[in-house]
């Protein structure tokens, strides 16, 4: 748990550094340019800030505490067991892979010596990121791990790169409040609550300074209307848009709850 634990510290202190990134002065503004020929307002982003390259260092010790801490509950569970013959220290890690068949294919290498209830309790956790990597509809595993493991080997190579590509939500325009007026009524018991609606605004598109967010009649754009940020992964792909923090938090989570469910189980 020793990892584990120290995840979390920089986890806490990760989030430390965001909140002072978020602060005043705003890191970025928007910036709206309206057209008198067709009536409509487009916002456009203005950054004041950019993201701190200590932002991946953060990121990179966070992933490597906590995928470490898996290699390690897979050596324990390797050289504490009475099955022979043994995989090598140096062969021997938590196996997680992109689908079911690689990970069906390829785990005993990285667990060979492990008793049966161990193995069976490590399939039960499913630690792959799909069922299929060929048919998306076929399925999913263990997503979080998935992503754990592939933000820890490209960080291994290179500097994560967090970039502004979230944006989950901005103002009600008037049109949607008219149409929403019941829900908000029951819901803030005000129509005119400050509510956001989740954003249409393409995730795989980088935001950069001078990036139009979107165009709205200027007749139904809200009065004050605002846009809500969120520092998410760039890269690797199959994690493009999700915001870090949240992301990070439930790998931890997950991690955690799998050494107690091994302990619980006996297997430590």
């Amino acid at each position: 748990m020793v990892k584990v634990d120290r995840a979390y510290k920089h986890l806490t202190e990760f989030q430390l550094e965001v909140n002072r990134f978020f602060s005043p002065p705003d890191p970025f503004e928007i910036r709206p340019e309206d057209n008198s020929q067709t009536g409509e307002r487009t916002f456009y982003l203005k950054i004041h800030k950019q993201i701190p390259p200590e932002f991946s260092a953060f990121i990179g010790d966070i992933v490597q505490n906590l995928k470490c801490s898996l290699d390690h509950l897979a050596w324990h569970l390797v050289q504490n067991s009475p099955v022979t013959p043994k995989a090598p220290d140096k062969n021997i890690y938590f196996p997680i892979f992109e689908d079911a068949a690689a990970y069906q294919k390829n785990k005993f290498k990285k667990i060979e010596g492990m008793t049966s209830a161990a193995i069976q309790a490590i399939d039960e956790i499913k630690p792959y990121g799909r069922l299929d990597k060929n048919n998306p509809t076929a399925g999913i595993g263990n997503l979080a791990l998935y992503w754990l493991n592939a933000i820890n080997n490209q960080d291994k190579h290179r500097l994560l790169i967090p970039a502004w590509i979230a944006i989950p939500a901005y103002s009600m325009t008037k049109t949607m409040r008219v149409e929403m007026a019941n829900v908000l009524l029951s819901a803030f018991r005000s129509e005119d609550a400050d509510v956001m609606v989740g954003s249409s605004i393409d995730f795989n598109a980088d935001l950069e300074d001078g990036s139009k967010l979107c165009t709205l009649p200027i007749s139904d754009v809200d009065d004050n209307m605002k846009f809500r940020f969120q520092i998410a992964f760039g890269e690797p792909a199959s994690m493009r848009g999700k915001e870090i923090l949240s992301t990070l938090r439930n790998m931890h989570r997950i991690v955690k709850e799998i050494i107690f469910d091994f302990d619980a189980k006996g297997l430590l």
